[in-house]
């Protein structure tokens, strides 16, 4: 499989290029107009990126076609049986309901023209739509859900479903790259002419594989658990404490401490003061690095210390260096995690910045706040892929305790592929 683009002053010469050089049977996935030049927003000049597909692989002399590793040389075989392991029956017809939910919107988008704009004039159905089907899609078994058909017949089908898989993706704010790295990943699949619900199931178990794991906090085997929470201003770190704190507390019934050097941002300490009045939880301000062992060895009973560093930008190099010797000058007797915030509004751009600026110093998992002030996700599955770092908790509001919960990469999953 090739993924190429092409550019031209109008639509027809992009288009030629890309038949010309992949064939008259090249698949048109994406065109967009881009604007260039001008001054002060006046007289830009228009041209055309269009993304073009092959179902087979080109050589060319500039090397411009590049091949990702693929995750798996084999094809990935999923079934209810699977997901049934981890489920409870209630939460297997719901995700028997979503597949179905999903294969009906990639059927419905077949014929859709690959433009931006024609993708979004074609929105996509809602759950409530989708009940007729559900007593159906009950009566349906695992093995007939997932029947591989291996038909020549079904290798357009395979074309368009590969276009709206990535218009979707792409309209999720998903990287082009790593867009590219699933469908050279699941080439094996496309190329077999299987049906959308083969293919729907394999793509959605291959991102789940992506996602990874979550990663929540632990206990030490001897003594507190010291956890940090480091991250730029305003992305949310003090209230995400203290929804944690309320699950380990009242839920969990571990023993929980506070201890802030938020002391340069005004009423930080104030705020969380007043978390831990209402949880009844110790709160101890720290004002140098060097303090934070002994206030942690002076809280030795305790099973979690919950620990708010100073929020900065990841550019203000004397504040990075006080969070730097913070976490690397807590006492090695002590166990500590990292949990990077990040919330989910920020540009992809400025999330990368971010990522490379802590990973300079320490290992951490990241946790996503704000999902309820956004509609796209794909900067979660950008930045997992990006940093390698492991997902953790999600936020999508203010209120305490509520509001968090660990990631559920099979709902995240199902939102990137356009379902509810």
């Amino acid at each position: 499989m090739t993924i190429k683009k092409y550019y031209g002053k109008t639509k027809e010469e992009a288009i030629a290029l890309a038949k010309n050089e992949l064939g008259s049977d090249a698949e048109i996935m994406n065109i967009e107009e881009k604007k260039s030049g001008g001054f002060l927003g006046m007289g830009k000049k228009s041209s055309f990126e269009v993304t073009a597909m092959v179902d087979r692989d080109i050589d060319n002399s500039n090397g411009v076609n590049r091949r990702f590793e693929a995750v798996a040389d084999q094809d990935i075989k999923v079934s209810y049986e699977d997901v049934k392991k981890e489920n409870s029956d209630a939460q297997l017809e719901e995700t028997k309901r979503q597949f179905a939910e999903l294969s009906k919107i990639f059927r419905e988008n077949e014929n859709v023209v690959s433009t931006k704009k024609e993708v979004k004039e074609n929105p996509l159905p809602n759950t409530e739509e989708s009940q007729s089907i559900k007593k159906t899609v009950n009566e349906t078994s695992s093995e007939e859900f997932i029947e591989k058909k291996k038909t020549p017949k079904k290798s357009n089908t395979n074309h368009k479903f590969v276009k709206t898989l990535y218009n979707t993706l792409l309209d999720n704010d998903v990287d082009e790259k790593y867009i590219n790295q699933l469908l050279f990943d699941m080439e094996k699949v496309f190329r077999n002419g299987n049906n959308v619900n083969f293919l729907i199931s394999n793509v959605y178990q291959k991102m789940i594989l992506k996602m990874g794991q979550p990663s929540t906090i632990s206990f030490a085997k001897k003594g507190p658990m010291v956890v940090f929470f480091i991250g730029s201003t305003g992305v949310g770190k003090t209230t995400t404490i203290a929804k944690l704190a309320s699950e380990f507390k009242m839920e969990k019934k571990k023993k929980v401490a506070f201890i802030t050097i938020d002391t340069y941002r005004l009423k930080a300490t104030d705020q969380l003061g007043e978390y831990a009045s209402i949880m009844k939880i110790p709160m101890s301000v720290i004002y140098e690095p060097e303090e934070l062992s002994e206030k942690v060895s002076n809280l030795s009973d305790y099973d979690l210390i919950l620990v708010d560093t100073s929020g900065f930008s990841h550019k203000n190099n004397e504040m990075r260096e006080n969070v730097v010797k913070l976490i690397n000058g807590l006492d090695d007797k002590f166990e500590k995690e990292v949990y990077l915030v990040l919330s989910a509004t920020t540009k992809y751009r400025d999330l990368k910045e971010i990522l490379d600026s802590y990973k300079e110093f320490t290992d951490f998992n990241m946790i996503f706040t704000k999902l309820d002030e956004t509609t796209n996700f794909g900067n979660i599955l950008n930045c997992r892929l990006y940093s390698g770092n492991s997902l953790s908790y999600v936020t999508n509001g203010q209120n305490v305790p509520n509001d968090i919960e660990v990631v559920d990469t099979q709902k995240l999953v199902k939102q990137l592929l356009g379902g509810n």
